[in-house]
């Protein structure tokens, strides 16, 4: 299946609606190591705030994935210049959106820019070990298994994939 086409644009505090309505949804907040669930008050607003100042300050971009040109907000994408704290990528989308191809279209678009405007030879990302769908979009995305480690998450220890890919990989497979 081909992937649905994607359009990425900086967040914006106008989106603060549609992440706490999206990222809310516990489907979405469990299958990732940051949502909180439930999600507070304020939080999005703050997410957007935190990120703002992330983006000026060159450690974070994250970007409002779009289906196609739609103005719509259906999920984040992010790129992390940095993967000392936390892998170089990172992304939600909302559960209604899920199987359409949007994840991959974004990935596939994190990934081109970060080895466009970033001086990197590897960029990685990591899944919880039940969310294979995730681990799946990475793949179509050229990256492959680097490791497993338990992380914590929501409190208890849980296994994590690490998935990477390389500047190399990703020439030959953008081609």
């Amino acid at each position: 299946m081909l992937a649905s086409p994607a359009t990425l644009r900086r967040l914006a505090l106008r989106d603060a609606a549609r992440v706490r309505l999206l990222a809310g949804e516990r489907e979405v907040a469990e299958m990732t190591g940051l949502i909180p669930h439930p999600y507070p008050d304020g939080a999005a607003e703050e997410f957007i705030a935190a990120q703002t100042l992330a983006w000026d300050t060159g450690k974070e971009y994250n970007y409002a994935v779009l289906p196609g040109h739609d103005a719509l907000l259906i999920g984040v994408v992010a790129l992390r210049p940095d993967a000392t704290e936390r892998e170089n990528l990172g992304y939600w989308i909302g559960r209604p959106y899920w199987g359409r191809g949007y994840a991959t279209a974004a990935l596939r678009a994190i990934i081109a820019l970060g080895f466009g405007l970033l001086d990197v030879e590897k960029l990685t990302a990591s899944h919880l070990v039940r969310n294979p769908a995730s681990g799946r979009v990475m793949e179509k995305c050229g990256m492959r298994l680097l490791g497993t480690s338990t992380r914590e998450h929501r409190g208890v220890p849980e296994p994590f994939c690490l998935r990477g890919i390389s500047r190399e990989e990703w020439d030959l497979l953008a081609g």
